[in-house]
């Protein structure tokens, strides 16, 4: 039985990662159609103050907040691989340290992806003023 339970865990590491890279995957596809949309509309008319939604608006109801919710959404996804070892009962000590290695590895693309999408928002930011 311990070995049944030895095993689920770099099954449920994987199945986090995935999960986390499946959906980062998703939100960046809808964030660069966002944002070609918004520097197609800042090309064609500027502020374009006759439309609907103009590029300030598309940032602010589209890009803006899916960027806020994949940050956010990585985050968790991190504090959840590397909270993982804590609430393992691991009763070799070397065991438990290649565990935390392991953890660690694993929340590092997660982390990667943090620091990713707060860089690119700074930039999309940046370069929606800069153009207007």
């Amino acid at each position: 039985m311990d070995d049944i339970n030895k095993l689920g865990l770099p099954i449920v590491l994987l199945a986090a990662l995935w999960g986390a890279v499946n959906t980062t995957l998703s939100f960046f596809e809808i964030i660069n159609a966002r944002r070609d949309m918004m520097f197609a509309l800042v090309d064609s008319c500027g502020y374009c103050a006759e439309k609907t939604l103009g590029p300030i608006e598309i940032y602010l109801t589209n890009l803006l907040p899916l960027t806020i919710g994949n940050i956010i959404f990585l985050g968790l996804i991190c504090y959840v691989i590397l909270s993982i070892p804590r609430h393992m009962k691991i009763a070799d000590d070397m065991e438990a340290k290649r565990l935390k290695a392991a953890c660690r590895a694993i929340a590092l693309l997660p982390a990667f992806g943090v620091l990713g999408f707060v860089g690119g928002g700074i930039f999309d930011m940046v370069m929606l003023i800069r153009s207007l």
